[in-house]
């Protein structure tokens, strides 16, 4: 922090209602990297430490709690070419549903995570494929979105996967998920919100996504 006797000391980002995230991040990792330490000797540990730091603008921050949210659907990319699709993936499909069903019963790698650290985890079905038996998502570990997509996604290499529409409701869907998830803690609370996805073929559609932004 800036020393306040000093009047000729440049402001602290951390102090400076209108600094960037960009000038308060930079700024808590030159506090980091000036700590005797070997520099970025603890890794993505100090990536987090800076970000939590910025947002919080305190170098000092305090944590309540963890919320882990997942969103889960199907990628129209990945199915059988019998099906429509480009089978993209070394798994079919239908582990998409399975890996939801582990999450819904507490079963899976993040469910033993979330446990150990803590937090929060809850998925939500913007778009999984119904699977050959009936199977109703328990509503708290797993939920149906408000706007889905049945069948998940189509086959971006022969079509839109999504219309503009859909897109525009998938990322309400990611806004109101979350607030709502935020609301459910107690008021005042300083959380961390982890963001995953779940979705056989999600490897395919995030390059995809990268070659046209990049």
């Amino acid at each position: 922090m800036t020393d306040p006797d000093d009047e000729t000391a440049p402001p602290c980002p951390l102090d400076d209602d209108l600094s960037s995230f960009s000038a308060r991040y930079e700024h808590v990792r030159g506090r980091l990297d000036a700590l005797a330490k070997p520099v970025g000797s603890l890794g993505t540990l100090e990536d987090w430490c800076a970000r939590i730091c910025a947002l919080q603008r305190t170098p000092a921050p305090r944590i309540d709690g963890a919320l882990c949210l997942v969103f889960a659907a199907d990628h129209g990319a990945a199915r059988d070419e019998r099906d429509g699709g480009e089978g993209c993936s070394a798994y079919p499909p239908s582990v998409t549903r399975k890996v939801v069903e582990a999450l819904d019963r507490g079963l899976a790698g993040a469910c033993a995570l979330a446990r150990r650290g803590g937090a929060r985890l809850r998925a939500v079905d913007v778009g999984v494929s119904p699977g050959p038996a009936a199977y109703e998502w328990s509503g708290d570990a797993v939920r149906p979105a408000a706007f889905r997509l049945p069948e998940g996604t189509r086959n971006f290499c022969a079509g839109d996967a999504m219309t503009g529409g859909e897109v525009d409701s998938c990322l309400d869907v990611g806004r109101r998920e979350t607030e709502k998830m935020v609301g459910e803690s107690p008021s005042g609370s300083r959380l961390v919100v982890c963001f995953g996805e779940v979705g056989i073929g999600n490897t395919t559609s995030s390059s995809a996504l990268i070659a046209a932004l990049s």
